[in-house]
């Protein structure tokens, strides 16, 4: 089997409401527009397979739409995947980041897409693949809580508990802008969900060490289980000041972006875990040994995501069905918490899901994908209303040999 082409459908999306962060103290509303890529690989044997590259913007980790497709088609497919074995995953993968520094997001988009292609050739789901079944559903996330006023924000974490069953969730809360009043907002929070569930205070990066250490010591009393990235992600000497000063445990985040940068925390004893994400970390195969390392290290280890179409919130679902460490108390392992619409369109209107198969959320619970490969396909006339506008699908190869 050989690989004879890609296909790169750039497509924007937003969510149904958007979320106020502290990213680097910047104030950005995120979830406005997201410009994504959504591949698929051609082979010579009639199999394709589904990829996408969601970026989160050229802010964040230093990746868009169009340097991913450039990227894509101008090295990652002539110089790396055209005429490869899909199944040579780890020499491409060598071959990728020798062909390209960084770019994780868009190697993240082929790596999902060449497991696929593996899945489907030998009719098994990805996740046998990559280490077997663990169980049969897998807790989400209850909600991401943007800023907002304490009162606003305890009415949103109440609200999405809703119908979920009498499990403890994890709601992840933005802050960050006012640390001082951020202890009002986690106070108000954890008045309107009770003792049970799990808060993650994630600060984006937003704090300086002081300010992060007098934060930590501030809400200690609300029992927050985790502080993820107080300040900012260049300063690993910071964290580390953080982590040992405040008494909840403290993680790395935007500045664990790849496999070198959490060796480089570890080695620091910078934090208590790592919020990594395998679709801005190099993909499944990059997953599996970032999770390897974390776990020798004695880290915890949390996935979060990249805002997703559907395609990279599959590949992440067989990756935490195959994952061990992901069935520990909290965890945040698949888009669904905001319902995703066309970025183009005027007013918020649901549109059909572009996905065909895949996973259900149910009452909190993803089930494990169904079907060989990632077990989806991608309904490509709903995926229209997604296109970015101005921009058009690109075909680079050839689909089929006829």
């Amino acid at each position: 089997m050989k690989i004879i082409g890609i296909e790169m459908f750039p497509v924007s999306i937003a969510f149904k409401r958007k979320v106020k962060t502290a990213f680097r103290g910047t104030a950005r509303d995120e979830g406005v527009r997201e410009d994504n890529v959504v591949i698929k690989i051609y082979t010579d044997e009639g199999i394709y397979g589904l990829g996408e590259a969601g970026t989160w913007g050229i802010y964040y980790c230093g990746e868009s739409q169009e340097t991913d497709m450039a990227v894509i088609a101008n090295h990652l497919f002539p110089e790396v995947l055209e005429g490869e074995n899909p199944f040579n995953i780890d020499m491409i993968h060598v071959k990728m980041d020798a062909a390209v520094i960084g770019n994780t997001v868009a190697k993240s988009a082929i790596d999902f897409a060449l497991y696929d292609i593996m899945g489907k050739s030998l009719n098994v789901p990805v996740y046998q693949l990559i280490g077997g079944c663990y169980a049969d559903k897998i807790p989400v996330s209850a909600a991401v809580i943007g800023i907002d006023t304490p009162e606003v924000m305890a009415k949103i974490a109440k609200d999405s508990l809703k119908d979920l069953g009498p499990e403890a969730r994890l709601l992840k809360i933005k802050l960050g802008l006012e640390y001082l009043k951020d202890v009002k907002r986690v106070e108000a929070i954890r008045e309107a969900i009770g003792p049970d569930h799990y808060l993650l205070l994630d600060c984006n990066g937003s704090l300086n060490v002081k300010e992060a250490i007098h934060f930590g010591q501030k809400v200690e009393e609300f029992a927050p289980v985790f502080l993820e990235q107080p300040v900012d992600y260049d300063d690993l000497e910071g964290l580390a000041e953080v982590k040992r000063n405040v008494p909840i445990p403290v993680g790395a985040c935007e500045c664990a972006l790849t496999i070198k940068d959490m060796m480089r925390v570890i080695r620091m004893d910078a934090a208590d875990f790592f919020n990594f994400k395998i679709d801005r970390l190099g993909g499944i195969y990059k997953g599996k040994q970032a999770v390897g390392m974390i776990n020798a290290a004695e880290k915890w280890v949390l996935m979060s995501a990249q805002v997703s179409i559907g395609v990279g919130a599959v590949a992440r679902t067989h990756f935490s069905a195959a994952t061990y460490s992901m069935f520990r108390h909290s965890r945040s392992v698949v888009s669904g918490v905001f319902t995703i619409y066309p970025a183009a369109e005027p007013e918020y209107v649901e549109v059909e899901n572009v996905i065909i198969g895949g996973p259900k959320v149910e009452k909190g619970y993803a089930g494990i994908p169904p079907g060989p490969g990632l077990g989806i396909e991608l309904n490509e006339e709903a995926l229209q209303r997604f296109i970015t506008p101005g921009k058009s699908p690109v075909l680079i190869g050839k689909k089929s040999l006829a």
